[in-house]
């Protein structure tokens, strides 16, 4: 009877233990893949007079940048003579500019992203590095730089639009004795947010934008554009040693 008792012992601890065993969770060794993040198509809408303009398509946009001399300011020789007036800039400084360009039969639009910096080395060395570019891309609202081309004296965003064949601009740009000149504060009710910008998994930055703007043709004769929508996906080919 002590050796049966003994057996049914050894069997029930034998059965706790399988069942202690069982209860286990598995651990998983399935790692988190990242995110793919897809690079977007190229594509931007506008509505003027009551029209809506549109392109979209994989590598549309075309991308440059360049500098201008900042802060320029007018000078006029003479005061009675109101259009025969010169641009003095200074040389310490410069606005850079990246200009993101779409153009098609159906829409076509130029947006820069300004930003003043100052001059280095004779002029050498005024382009931003990476880090300093990509923070013309943050996520927020920016204003429309009304004196981009003429004065310089502005951060923000400036814009070039085609509407039914005639062009027009978001800014007072000096075209010699036939500038048109503009009041300043014609932006104030205008907007420019970008609203997403990330990097591709594939390479590149993607970056999501709307905006509003008051556009005006080489006369003066102005239009408002609403309902924008921007999107663009592009890489930089800049100096990273300077930031």
């Amino acid at each position: 009877m002590k050796n049966l008792n003994l057996i049914y012992a050894v069997l029930l601890l034998s059965a706790l233990t399988s069942c202690k065993k069982g209860a286990n969770p598995q651990i998983s060794t399935i790692q988190n893949k990242p995110i793919e993040i897809a690079a977007v198509r190229d594509s931007v809408s506008y509505t003027i007079d009551g029209k809506t303009y549109t392109a979209g398509g994989m590598g549309l946009n075309n991308v440059s940048s360049g500098g201008e001399d900042a802060n320029r300011k007018l000078v006029y020789p003479d005061s009675t003579k109101k259009y025969e007036y010169s641009l003095v800039g200074n040389a310490d400084s410069v606005m850079y500019f990246q200009k993101n360009t779409i153009f098609s039969n159906s829409a076509s639009i130029n947006v820069f992203f300004l930003k003043k910096y100052i001059r280095q080395q004779q002029g050498l060395y005024w382009m931003p590095g990476l880090n300093g570019i990509l923070k013309l891309f943050t996520v927020g609202k920016y204003s429309l730089a009304e004196d981009f081309e003429w004065q310089n004296s502005q951060n923000g965003i400036a814009i070039d639009v085609l509407a039914n064949n005639k062009g027009y601009s978001s800014y007072n740009a000096y075209n010699g004795i036939n500038t048109v000149v503009i009041p300043p504060g014609f932006q104030k009710s205008s907007t420019f947010e970008i609203i997403s910008f990330t990097q591709a998994t594939s390479g590149g930055y993607n970056l999501e934008a709307k905006f509003t703007a008051a556009v005006f043709d080489a006369t003066g004769n102005g239009k408002q554009l609403t309902n924008g929508y921007l999107r663009l996906n592009f890489g930089f080919f800049y100096n990273t040693s300077a930031n």
